[in-house]
């Protein structure tokens, strides 16, 4: 398989190269990102100048700040590593705040399908197969022992996997661009967790917006046989949680990230529902 590194940023975020309209740029490689998305600010880098289409997006926040302005793009060429896609079309939002300035935007699920990749979380590295043959004779060759934990695709086109909090079955979003494992605040309270404010945590939205967030002490969450404990943040996420629920009818509560996904050696196989996780 050809491998294709990552870089981990000090906030967490998972960073790679890709090539748009002959352009080669930095982008944080998104899980969570149901499409490829190039920040409005940084069009004309790659020559674009024009917006079509206008949909709604969903992001950290409330029924309000929850939702940004998407508008669709028509590209000419997009390549990661020696592979190029055949997607000519990708996503344009304001993600001005998000990320460092170097980043041009997010690497999403519709180019992670089309490629057939798995992402080794904690190794830093794309693996992208010939076919998915690959895929089978890579696994079994590791040294690892691999658990397999099925993901659903909701509606919307996100990756979940089912979870067991307290009493709960519950589902997390897979969403690698995110830095670590990060809860609903609202749906924690629901559920009698009692939550502590955090003196200085703050997820960031579009145009720089600060959301407080607060912290579950010495939380516990079970993934097939692994349980993470953790003091674990919260925040508002009730658009993206509205929005999967109401279509899915699962008990979306959270988003499994970067951080805890590496400690469980983690290598997600988005095209084919599969996260592994590595002993």
């Amino acid at each position: 398989m050809e491998i294709v590194p990552l870089s981990k940023t000090e906030d967490g975020h998972l960073e790679m190269q890709a090539s748009i309209n002959g352009i080669t740029a930095t982008f944080v490689l998104d899980t969570g990102a149901t499409g490829t998305v190039i920040d409005t600010n940084k069009l004309s880098v790659f020559g674009i100048s024009t917006k079509q289409d206008k949909i709604v997006g969903l992001r950290i926040g409330d029924a309000q700040t929850g939702k940004i302005e998407t508008f669709t793009l028509d590209i000419k060429q997009f390549s990661i590593g020696q592979k190029q896609l055949k997607i000519n079309s990708i996503y344009t939002n304001d993600s001005s705040g998000q990320f460092e300035p170097q980043v041009m935007g997010l690497i999403g699920y519709d180019a992670l399908t089309e490629l057939g990749a798995m992402l080794d979380v904690k190794n830093l590295r794309l693996l992208i197969p010939e076919d998915q043959n690959d895929i089978k004779e890579w696994l079994s060759k590791t040294t690892k022992n691999y658990e397999t934990i099925l993901m659903h695709k909701s509606a919307l086109g996100f990756s979940l996997v089912d979870a067991q909090l307290g009493n709960n079955l519950v589902s997390l979003l897979v969403d690698t661009g995110t830095p670590e494992l990060i809860f609903d605040e609202t749906a924690l309270t629901q559920f009698g967790f009692e939550l502590v404010n955090h003196p200085k945590a703050k997820s960031v939205i579009a145009q720089g917006v600060e959301l407080p967030m607060k912290v579950l002490k010495n939380g516990q969450i079970i993934l097939g046989s692994r349980t993470l404990s953790d003091d674990f943040f919260t925040t508002d996420f009730s658009a993206l949680m509205s929005a999967v629920n109401v279509t899915d009818k699962r008990r979306l509560i959270g988003i499994l990230g970067n951080k805890h996904l590496a400690a469980m050696n983690a290598i997600i196989d988005v095209t084919n529902g599969k996260l592994y996780i590595g002993d």
